[in-house]
């Protein structure tokens, strides 16, 4: 703890607590109502673990409603590294981690949470079209703390459905009266990047008591581990040991006959008359069983490096004893770099079944029909593979992140009761992601059409063999194995000596798609009025005008390939546009294909080997996390830190094409007003405090989708044919009530009741059909056939709402100590459902409609789901009991939720489906000291399994979880003096892993792998 004492103004613990916090109507406008008055002539700045958990304590205590906060233990330090992690430390609040830091947060199992910046709208980069907050880009070091409202006032204008984020910057009304100046500079460091990054924060502030002025910044460029091993993202299908009539009829031998000449790998089964049903594959004698398969298996290493900017500037002119002008001016910018180098083992054609299932389970559960039978479902531990594709693989995401949030207001306070704020907020943010892919495969390429050779004009040397030196597929047996909870493999020693040699890797993929622009602004005016009598009753009244608009562009990078090219005299003579800058893409669709004199179609992506002059010695080997797997040569992913250069590199000419599916702009408008009653009485002898009120809010706005037309050749997006325009008007009444009774002097209980309604994000209003295409080599030519699809968007769709009961109990037993336990109750009115539904009327990419059943992924409206459970908190420092000296010098910080939600669906093993997101059991426990000018903390989060997403693939009721997660984090700090301390940070001490599966644990879906992380730094204040 430290202690400075200054002149001229006094900021007590209380002062401070209440500027944080602010008290109803007026104060959630501006959130340094209750600074200290002028004239006093004393400050006690109090800064440390204790002092910070007291003043939480205190924003707690003094609340109008249900609320949590955390507050800073000194300028530029939140308990934790970032946001996030520091707001994990609050019951209710679940997050999201993201290379390890930090990231989304839900409350109560519910993402549907609004963010404010000092009591207004508060527009992020990483939440342009979202409503989830995402705190990635935002520098925690220039925040005071965060009040966390979880039952709302009908005051606080902008609320979330489960809870409301208030993140709060220093002004310079709050600090001492003179010259405040703090810095901090600090080294990180990571256990597999290894290396050491810096960061920096600063603060300069000057407050005369009737003028001040607060400038603060930080600066952090960091680089962190995620790596990854299991199940891609392609997702998964059923192979079924049957045969349908139309396979038996075609004497076709199933599905476990891919890879194998045409021959099953498993047993005949017959039935009376003799006939072949299927193929047994698990010895019981029957062909009623199907095992779930992966597209693609994949390991990587990812290394995101995030350089993160930000600024704070803040005015405060008191130009009367009842007047006081404020302008503040908050910042953020962000790069990031998404650097992946791995590989795939993926199969040829799509879902197909290379493979015997060497170790699988009979899960007791149904398939739906396949061919007119239902299966067994059965998860697979250890596969034998006839060796696939074999791909290594580079991928890079540079995303560019930029805020700015203005905020302008005017308060007025006669100090008898009357108090009145004007307020205009302007944001804007944008978020541009770049993307960039380049494949080696390691086969000889015979799979493809042309048997493994290239087919190109003269003028480019002609045809060229693909990988003359790499294997054949299913030539070679590996052995892929879950049945340790994570994937290992077992290769042969022919593959094992051909991953060492680079010439035996051949470029087959370049491209460059989902490229996603974001930009969006908000501007808001909104007016307050409160008053109090002097018997403590008050009325307060506001209202609020809003505008937003969003705009999405989506595109993939396309190069217009052989332009001019005359060998046939019907080749066009601009070329053909093509995405996949591949060599299994030949120029052959009718809409637009370049051919030879013979009329053979040209290959698109032109082959080289690994160690082709063009790569430029930058294809590098690179250990992976997985057990059996050699080093493998992958181009290192800076090569492409810039995409569209890369692209141009390899294929001149790219365009930018619009992805008419995925973009969409949006604009909104909300016209909102209140009216509050404040009091405060005696029931039964119990003193108590509540409000209760109305807020009324009307929301109109036109969403623009583009309509997708016919698909175009070689993966490029399907025709933007026109626009779309949607008009939506609703209005939403939606009550507040909360009462607070003193039960003692250290008891309080709490009750509130409220509707909330929250927006959808805006990809759920305006986003369009994307479909998604996979070759299929069983026909010749090969096809690009349409294998699943995905409607993002239906500008029909309500938003959420829902009624919240709540009540908690506190018991406030010193300055910095409290126990509290609370319950919740959520009826889910209205939200958001992920399903499949199947849709006969997708073309494959040649624009002939072939599947009458392909399934979509899209999200519908649901209804009458609820949520409810209960909170304990506990807060204690033993000097608050008594206990003198260094034993003194002890405390906790802990807390435990439970959360049960019910979203109304059940996964394939009968299991309830809660909401998506949330876990049942979270706990947060730190047991922190604080003796002289020594101080520490140890910090434990637990989370109970979560689910991650519903009817994954198109398989209904195939939903994937998150297995529970323990982290540990700590932190030491030594005052060297009273100016300067030094202090250490390490998170994810014991190296914890985030883990999934498919239903059953033992369907093991794949790991995500963080890195420790370690900081040393000083920080200098005066």
């Amino acid at each position: 703890m430290s202690i400075r004492k200054v002149g001229a103004r006094s900021v007590l613990l209380a002062a401070v607590s209440a500027a944080a916090l602010g008290i109803s109507g007026i104060a959630h406008a501006q959130q340094d109502a209750a600074e200290p008055a002028v004239g006093q002539e004393d400050e006690i700045l109090v800064t440390g673990i204790r002092a910070s958990q007291a003043r939480a304590i205190d924003v707690k205590r003094e609340a109008d409603s249900v609320v949590d906060a955390i507050s800073a233990e000194d300028i530029g330090k939140l308990p934790d590294r970032t946001i996030s992690d520091s707001l994990q430390r609050i019951p209710g609040i679940q997050i999201r981690r993201e290379a390890g830091e930090g990231g989304r947060i839900n409350i109560r199992g519910l993402p549907q949470v609004t963010t404010l910046l000092n009591g207004e709208e508060f527009l992020g980069a990483n939440s342009v079209t979202t409503v989830q907050p995402n705190f990635t880009d935002i520098p925690s070091q220039l925040f005071a703390g965060a009040t966390v409202y979880k039952s709302p006032t009908a005051s606080l204008q902008q609320s979330g459905l489960s809870g409301t984020v208030d993140l709060l910057t220093r002004r310079p009304f709050s600090l001492p009266k003179g010259l405040t100046v703090s810095a901090a500079a600090e080294a990180q460091y990571g256990d597999e990047t290894k290396k050491w990054n810096p960061s920096f924060n600063g603060l300069i502030s000057y407050n005369s008591g009737r003028f001040g002025i607060l400038v603060s910044a930080a600066y952090s460029k960091v680089d962190l581990s995620n790596s990854y091993r299991g199940i891609q993202n392609y997702g998964v299908g059923l192979s079924e040991e049957g045969l349908s009539a139309a396979q038996q009829a075609a004497g076709s031998q199933g599905d476990f006959a891919v890879g194998n000449n045409g021959v099953s790998r498993g047993t005949p089964v017959r039935n009376g008359a003799g006939v072949i049903t299927g193929f047994d594959m698990n010895g019981d004698g029957d062909a009623d069983d199907a095992y779930i398969t992966a597209q693609s298996h994949t390991v990587w290493n990812r290394i995101t490096s995030r350089e993160r900017l930000g600024g704070n500037l803040s005015l405060q002119f008191e130009l009367s004893d009842t007047l006081k002008l404020t302008a503040d001016a908050f910042y953020t910018k962000q790069t990031q770099y998404d650097r992946t180098a791995g590989f795939q083992f993926q199969n040829v054609d799509w879902m197909s079944s290379p493979y015997r299932p060497t170790k699988s389970r009979n899960t007791g559960a149904l398939s739906a029909p396949i061919g007119g039978r239902q299966y067994n479902i059965h998860t697979v531990q250890t596969y034998e593979y006839d060796m696939p594709n074999f791909d290594s693989y580079a991928e890079t995401f540079r995303i560019k992140s930029e805020s700015q949030n203005y905020n302008l207001q005017l308060d007025y306070d006669d100090g008898e009761g009357l108090k009145a704020s004007l307020r205009g907020i302007y944001g804007k943010a944008s978020r541009e992601l770049d993307q960039s892919y380049l494949q080696f495969n390691m086969t000889d390429g015979f799979q493809w059409a042309y048997s493994g050779v290239g087919h190109y004009p003269a003028s480019q040397g002609g045809d060229r063999a693909f990988n003359p030196g790499g294997y054949r597929v299913y030539s070679q047996k590996a052995i892929l194995d879950y049945s340790s909870g994570a994937l290992g493999f077992t290769f042969p020693t022919n593959f094992l000596n051909q991953a060492k040699d680079l010439s035996k890797y051949a470029l087959k993929t370049i491209s460059s798609e989902g490229n996603e622009y974001r930009n969006g602004d908000i501007w808001t005016v909104r007016g307050d009025v409160e008053w109090e009598s002097d018997s403590g009753i008050g009325i307060s009244a506001g209202a609020r005008y809003s505008e937003r608009s969003v705009e999405q562009f989506v595109f993939e990078r396309v190069s217009p390939y052989y332009v001019g090219n005359t060998d046939n005299p019907a080749n066009p003579a601009g070329g053909c546009l093509v995405k996949w800058k591949a060599f299994d893409v030949n120029l052959n669709n009718p809409s637009c294909s370049v051919l030879d004199a013979s009329g053979r179609a040209y290959t698109a992506g032109f082959v080289r080997p690994g160690t082709d002059p063009i790569f430029g010695g930058q294809v590098k080997q690179y250990a992976m996390p997985a057990a059996g797997v050699p080093n493998i040569w992958v181009l290192d992913p800076r090569a492409m830190d810039d995409a569209e250069a890369f692209q141009n590199k390899f294929y001149p000419g790219n365009k930018n094409n619009v992805n008419p599916a995925d973009s969409f702009d949006m604009n909104l408008r909300q016209i909102a007003g209140y009216v509050q009653i404040n009091g405060e009485g005696e029931a039964f002898g119990i003193p108590f405090r509540a409000n209760g009120g109305v807020r009324v809010v009307n929301t109109k706005f036109r969403v623009r989708q583009n309509i997708v037309g016919v698909p175009q050749a070689y993966g490029v997006s399907g025709v933007d044919a026109g626009d779309l325009y949607t008009d939506r008007e609703f209005t939403d009444f939606l009550p507040a009530f909360n009462v607070a009774f003193d039960l003692s002097d250290k008891l309080k209980f709490r009750a509130s009741y409220a509707k909330t309604m929250t927006l959808l994000d805006f990809l759920q209003w305006g986003g369009g059909l994307n479909v998604g295409y996979a070759i299929d080599t069983t026909v010749n030519p090969p096809i690009f056939r349409a294998q699943s699809a995905q409607q993002r968007g239906n500008p029909d769709l309500d938003p959420w709402r829902s009624s919240n009961v709540e009540a908690s109990l506190e018991l406030y037993t010193g300055r910095s100590s409290m126990l509290a336990a609370g319950a919740f109750y959520l009826s889910v009115d209205s939200f958001i459902v992920n399903t499949t539904i199947l849709r006969g009327d997708i073309p494959d990419n040649d624009g002939v409609v072939r599947n009458p059943a392909l399934p979509v992924n899209t999200i519908t409206q649901g209804a009458g789901g609820t949520l409810k459970g209960l909170e304990f908190s506990a807060r204690q420092a033993l000097v608050d009991y008594g206990v003198d000296g260094w034993l003194g010098g002890f405390g906790i910080d802990a807390n435990y939720t439970l959360s049960l939600g019910d979203a109304g669906g059940v996964d394939l093993a009968g299991n309830k489906q809660p909401f998506q997101d949330n876990s049942k059991h979270q706990v947060n426990a730190a047991l922190w000291y604080e003796y002289g000018p020594f101080s520490a903390r140890i910090a434990y989060n637990y989370r109970s399994k979560r689910l991650e997403t519903q009817n994954w693939s198109g398989i209904a009721g195939l939903s994937v979880y998150q297995r529970p997660t323990n982290y540990f984090d700590a932190s030491i700090a030594f005052d060297v003096t009273d100016n300067f301390t030094i202090y250490g940070q390490a998170s994810n001490l014991t190296g914890e892993h985030e883990r999934y599966y498919l239903t059953w644990e033992d369907q093991v879906g794949w790991d995500q792998i963080y890195e420790r992380r370690f900081v040393a730094g000083v920080r200098a204040k005066f």
